[in-house]
């Protein structure tokens, strides 16, 4: 696959995703800074069959970045005095609808921990999975795609999910914010499936 099918591909993807962790505003901006990444590191993807996986992990990282950098924006001012994006149109303070920079960085470690127990699926699961949730192909679209029975991809999709809901259930804390959003942080800090940052 070449850059080009890559790009058109994914970008869509991308940029959605990365609008639930950073906002609108910003998801575009950042998508192009991931796909820069892409082209860059292209060459140096061992395992093609992983590409999803591997863009959505650069998408997470330069998310993480970019909230690391608002975050210390934020606390190397006076935390009284809105940044320009807290505000709204009037001049009021931020609207408690939109997650706070600590709440995406929070965000963002669950999403990225989630990821690092997708990378531990078994390639038989991994795949499946992969095309079902993150290209958001239907079990159909998935069996043509791997010459797979129908009923052989609604069997490996339901023992992934199963595998990695009790990996989270077991290595992470879940919880709903005041705004009903599911939220959660690692029981175990250290929890070696999870990635470095």
């Amino acid at each position: 696959m070449d850059y080009g099918e890559i790009y058109e591909q994914y970008y869509g993807k991308i940029s959605k995703y990365l609008s639930g962790i950073v906002g609108p505003m910003e998801a575009e901006d950042l998508a192009q800074e991931v796909f820069i990444k892409v082209r860059k590191s292209l060459d140096n993807l061992r395992d093609p069959s992983k590409i999803s996986s591997w863009i959505f992990e650069i998408a997470l990282n330069t998310a993480k970045d970019r909230l690391r950098h608002r975050s210390s924006m934020k606390s190397g001012r006076d935390s009284l005095t809105p940044l320009p994006e807290e505000e709204d149109q009037a001049g009021g303070m931020r609207d408690t609808k939109v997650r706070t920079p600590e709440e995406n960085l929070e965000y963002s470690s669950m999403i990225e921990c989630y990821l690092g127990f997708v990378k531990e699926l078994p390639k038989l699961y991994y795949e499946v999975y992969v095309l079902g949730e993150f290209e958001e192909l239907s079990d159909k679209e998935i069996a043509k795609r791997l010459s797979l029975p129908l009923e052989t991809v609604k069997m490996r999709l339901h023992r992934a999910r199963t595998r990695l809901y009790e990996e989270l259930r077991t290595h992470c804390r879940c919880y709903q914010n005041e705004r009903g959003e599911l939220m959660g942080d690692l029981k175990s800090p250290r929890n070696p499936k999870c990635f470095k940052a």
